[in-house]
């Protein structure tokens, strides 16, 4: 990946310890930022993004447990971050998410909540905390999901929160204009990541070949590419907008 304006910025990645979160955020620290990357509870995936991002010469990071569904515990990790580089936040990613899938009937008070929290609670309160204070020309970029933009039957709370969380996006994007921020989304469609299990991906890699024009499931390197050109200078007339990166699964 070569240099383009990240070097010495500094970058949160939200649930980067894996999947498209870690792509992303191995991503800019190869570009030169500076990323904090947090994770909530898997302390596996913790271990073995260190022992990676470890592997790699010259890459600039915090590691750091975090709850960005939680006001407090969300100050305390930008707290952290400035402490520990003395510059303002220039990139935010807001990546962490979850994802239960089982019968709509059901889906449980409980498990609807903890969804909102997570995947758009967690964005607005990061974004609120984040957006007055961050570098000149600063970007964010929500990962939505292609289930956000065509619903599902199996998963409608994570369908909805990922709706909602485009329409944040518009939202933010107006706000952030008065404060130099621009902030737009990507939709990822089949990803293979941890989110799935092994036989998900594999039902969903056969389906691939007669539902998604390109006829596969995609990487979380090709997502990350699109979302370092959003947060990118390379963007800079673009906000409010949501890049669907899904090989033609859904074109609205």
């Amino acid at each position: 990946m070569t240099r383009s304006g990240f070097e010495k910025k500094v970058a949160i990645v939200t649930g980067g310890t894996k999947g498209i979160g870690f792509s992303i955020a191995e991503a800019l620290m190869k570009s030169g930022a500076k990323v904090a990357v947090t994770y909530l509870k898997d302390e596996d995936s913790a271990i073995r993004a260190q022992s990676a991002f470890k592997g790699e010469s010259g890459l600039d990071y915090l590691l750091l447990r975090s709850d960005v569904s939680d006001r407090k515990s969300t100050r305390s990790l930008l707290d952290r971050i400035r402490d520990h580089w003395h510059a303002p936040v220039t990139y935010v990613v807001n990546n962490a998410g979850i994802l239960t899938q089982g019968d709509f009937f059901d889906l449980t008070d409980d498990q609807w909540e903890t969804t909102m929290r997570s995947n758009l609670m967690g964005p607005f309160i990061l974004c609120q905390e984040t957006m007055r204070g961050m570098a000149p020309s600063g970007s964010i970029v929500n990962i939505s999901s292609v289930g956000g933009q065509v619903g599902g039957d199996k998963a409608p709370d994570y369908a909805a929160s990922k709706a909602g969380l485009v329409s944040l996006t518009r939202s933010l994007a107006r706000i952030g204009s008065r404060y130099g921020v621009r902030v737009n989304a990507v939709a990822p469609g089949w990803i293979e990541t941890p989110i799935f299990s092994e036989d998900q991906l594999s039902r969903l890699k056969g389906k691939a070949k007669d539902v998604i024009p390109l006829g596969r499931i995609g990487s979380p390197e090709e997502v990350a590419r699109p979302v370092l050109f959003l947060l990118s200078e390379a963007a800079s007339y673009i906000t409010g907008h949501c890049l669907n990166v899904n090989g033609g699964l859904y074109f609205g």
